[in-house]
């Protein structure tokens, strides 16, 4: 390696951050047509003592400055296991910012392309969201932050580029700067078209061999489960659906398309770090929180000693944010353990996957989940008309036959006005005990509703949905959503006639509450009768809304402004 040139700017020196800030945004523009065609090598210095860094070399190279569509900066980096030019780098990182990336501080870099190439498996892979015909990015937490290398704030400029980058948790160290470095195009890019305003798809990655119903009485029967082999995803992705769980002989299969996909680390042949970080359609090792309410209710260690609505809102509460932030099964930090457990030295960095919505039978306690942190709430669609009119009833005093709309806009609105305070998304999902008359009819009402999550439960006997019948929901909600363009669901939530709005601590359930202990069983004391007349008037309050053709949602008072409503309408539980 050639020695580097004598330093080419001044020293950055202890200005205040916001300064700093102004100052490489206002020099991104300079600093893009100064570097075209640069290459610069930096080496890595691990950020966890006596522990190698899981990539030695990282290349920076800088291509031309575009103005059409859009006025932006080309630019490449390559990751090498060692420092010898010679080797393959595991990973090529291409991408179209609206700025340099190191003029601009990381949380204000604006990305207009994104590619990614991996050489040893021949495949060069252009991401985009189809809505918007932009770059689509990994998902993971602070992505700008760690996966894009940027100025240390101490360093000083060698040649025009840093002395010293941050990059996934580790520092790099400026080793060699040249001119001159030609800019090839990537003409065999696959462009990947993908939407992650809708998720299509089912929990596990295999099919019942059957291909129809078994009948579940007089006795309960399973299905035979088979893998799905690249026949069956053709079909699926065929058919609209564009999220999967696979495993790693399956992968393969998916990520080269324009649909998502969940893996685990592990397995043969294991998940290449850093490499597959990269790729925008992997979310991750965890698809979805299992049932934080129902896993609540049936914890002998809780439902024995819980006594009040508010205890279930609040241990809620906090049993949702300890597993969200956990790296357990379904926590956020799940890959991170995992990585960690192999040896793998992420420096400082902390690898979040932030979308894991709760898949969860318990739709009323949503507000409670999100307030917990939760990202989303994906609701166990057990859609049956009769049984839900018998509960009302229960509850109301009076009969009513409910249209299946209705029946779907009661739990999506709470589903809706659930995560609709905290600025997340919601769902639906259809299992083997929804009516089967209905079932097309949830799916489509939910993509109308602004849900972003359309599942299908695979496994366990009756609460399996066939194969089949999944494949027909997705080409049924395929063609609606062609026919029904709507709004952006990461666009502000558009205006609604009516919030309706319960105390907080409270949850409405047309279940059986035996193990909130504060209500006695024959539904006689105190708080039955207050629990009573707050069920009784929320419900009226559904069906005017129901009979008037209003749009409205169910949610929490807990203080904080409630907006987004033409009306609220407070319910409480006073004689």
């Amino acid at each position: 390696m050639t020695a580097l040139p004598v330093s080419e700017a001044a020293t950055v020196g202890a200005e205040p951050v916001q300064a700093q800030a102004r100052r490489l945004t206002a020099a991104g523009a300079q600093g893009a047509r100064g570097r075209v065609g640069i290459w610069a090598r930096y080496l890595v210095l691990a950020a966890q003592p006596h522990t190698p860094p899981p990539f030695t070399a990282v290349d920076l190279i800088w291509g031309p400055v575009v103005s059409e569509p859009t006025r932006g900066q080309w630019w490449q980096l390559e990751i090498r296991t060692n420092a010898d030019q010679a080797t393959v780098p595991s990973v090529k990182v291409r991408a179209l910012t609206r700025t340099d990336p190191l003029s601009a501080p990381p949380e204000q870099l604006e990305f207009i392309r994104y590619m990614v190439q991996v050489p040893a498996l021949g495949e060069t892979l252009d991401y985009r969201n189809r809505h918007t015909g932009q770059a689509l990015l990994p998902g993971w937490h602070q992505f700008h932050r760690y996966f894009v290398p940027h100025r240390a704030a101490a360093s000083e400029l060698e040649a025009g580029m840093p002395q010293t980058c941050e990059f996934l948790g580790h520092v790099l160290t400026l080793v060699h700067v040249s001119r001159g470095r030609r800019w090839e195009a990537w003409p065999e890019a696959k462009v990947l078209m993908l939407d992650p305003e809708l998720l299509v798809g089912t929990g596990r990655n295999f099919k019942d061999a059957e291909g129809r119903r078994l009948p579940q009485q007089p006795q309960r029967q399973d299905y035979t489960y088979v893998p799905f082999e690249p026949t069956d995803y053709r079909r699926m992705i065929e058919a609209g659906m564009n999220l999967f769980v696979v495993s790693p002989v399956q992968e393969p299969f998916v990520r080269t398309q324009a649909v998502f996909y969940i893996r685990s680390p592990d397995g043969q042949p294991p998940l290449q770090y850093p490499t597959d970080l990269f790729r925008a359609n992997y979310l991750g090792p965890v698809m979805f929180m299992d049932e934080p309410a129902i896993i609540m209710v049936g914890d002998k260690l809780v439902h024995n000693t819980l006594r009040y609505f508010s205890d279930a809102a609040t241990l809620l509460e906090k049993r949702t944010r300890a597993t969200y932030l956990g790296d357990g099964p379904y926590g956020a930090y799940r890959l991170e353990k995992a990585l960690r457990q192999r040896g793998v030295n992420l420096g400082d960095m902390r690898l979040m996957q932030p979308h894991i919505p709760s898949w969860e039978t318990l739709f009323e306690t949503t507000f409670y989940q999100m307030k917990g942190g939760g990202s989303g709430l994906v609701h166990e669609g057990r859609y049956q008309p009769e049984p839900f009119d018998r509960a009302v009833a229960r509850f109301s005093g009076r009969q009513r036959r409910h249209t299946p709309a209705e029946l779907l806009a009661y739990h999506f609105a709470f589903l809706r006005g659930g995560t609709r305070p905290f600025d997340k998304h919601w769902g639906t999902s259809i299992y083997g005990q929804c009516d089967t008359n209905l079932a097309a009819q949830a799916v489509t009402m939910a993509y109308d509703w602004g849900a972003r999550y359309v599942w299908f439960w695979t496994s366990d006997h009756d609460h399996h949905l066939p194969w089949p019948e999944q494949l027909a929901l997705a080409q049924r909600l395929k063609r609606h959503a062609s026919q029904h363009t709507r709004r952006s669901i990461f666009k502000p939530a558009p205006k609604l006639d009516v919030a309706i709005a319960i105390p907080n601590g409270y949850f409405l359930s047309l279940e059986n509450l035996w193990w909130v202990r504060v209500l006695d069983k024959q539904g006689q004391n105190q708080a039955w009768r207050r629990y009573q007349r707050l069920m009784q008037r929320a419900l009226e309050a559904v069906h005017r809304c129901l009979d008037q053709k209003l749009s409205f949602d169910i949610t929490v008072d807990d203080g904080r402004s409630i907006r987004g409503y033409r009306r609220v309408l407070h319910i409480d539980d006073r004689d």
